[in-house]
């Protein structure tokens, strides 16, 4: 739960110097959950990131990620709630695990729920960028971002058209303000639907992390990396070392 800078440094030379170097940090934030950080590297800024699948960590982790981004940048995070899955009471506990100020933690989140795909593409389209603009949070994160274009009185041509239209502008204001931008789905019946949602949002992505429920393990694949890990489950209760420091 700790930002981590990626350093790219591209070499240059010339006759009169023998190197000089232009290094431009990655700014990242992670999940709390060592195998995808181990795997993803950090979800980074300025790009687009959608977490897929049928996993029950998919509704927990953007709890997770509102507590880190805090921890780490002590900056705002943005939450657009698509499918009633923003947690309070969740992110409070976090706060506390992480021996923060839960009010104050809360007070750096804001909250906006969209019941229907106009409401969505209304707080995408207009709302979002001033919000940007007032509160310069360092994540934006959308939950359950596909469930909405499923509604049946939308055609499919619009409910495609609203969706481009809406991904495009999340890949704008990611760049220009250098947000990390997450969007979760759980619904695997959601992207494989008849409205073809699932080919259209990989299109958009930067990376698509698929988590999968798969008899006691959770298979995670990075899609565009082709690169996979596996999450052991663990009996209820049980802990892991890693969160107390005790593994090297």
């Amino acid at each position: 739960m700790t930002l981590k800078l990626t350093n790219k440094i591209h070499k240059q030379t010339d006759r009169r110097s023998f190197k000089k170097y232009v290094v431009t940090p990655d700014i990242i934030i992670t999940s709390g959950i060592p195998e995808l950080d181990q795997l993803l590297g950090g979800f980074k800024a300025g790009e687009l990131t959608c977490i897929d699948g049928n996993s029950r960590l998919i509704t927990d982790l953007p709890n997770r990620l509102c507590v880190n981004t805090y921890h780490t940048f002590h900056s705002d995070v943005i939450y657009i709630d698509g499918g009633l899955c923003a947690n309070p009471y969740q992110i409070a506990r976090y706060a506390r695990m992480l021996e923060l100020n839960q009010h104050t933690v809360l007070q750096h989140i804001h909250i906006s729920r969209a019941f229907t795909v106009y409401q969505l593409s209304t707080l995408i389209q207009d709302l979002l960028e001033p919000a940007i603009q007032k509160h310069t949070p360092q994540t934006l994160i959308i939950g359950m971002f596909p469930a909405l274009y499923l509604d049946k009185d939308i055609a499919d041509t619009e409910a495609q058209i609203l969706l481009k239209t809406n991904l495009k502008k999340l890949k704008e204001l990611a760049t220009t303000y250098n947000v990390i931008t997450i969007l979760t789905n759980r619904d695997t019946t959601i992207t494989s639907s008849q409205r073809n949602l699932r080919q259209t949002l990989y299109h958009h992505m930067d990376e698509i992390v698929s988590m999968k429920q798969i008899d006691q393990c959770i298979q995670i694949n990075l899609i565009k990396q082709q690169r996979h890990a596996t999450i052991v489950s663990f009996a209820r209760g049980q802990l892991r070392l890693e969160p107390f420091g005790l593994v090297m």
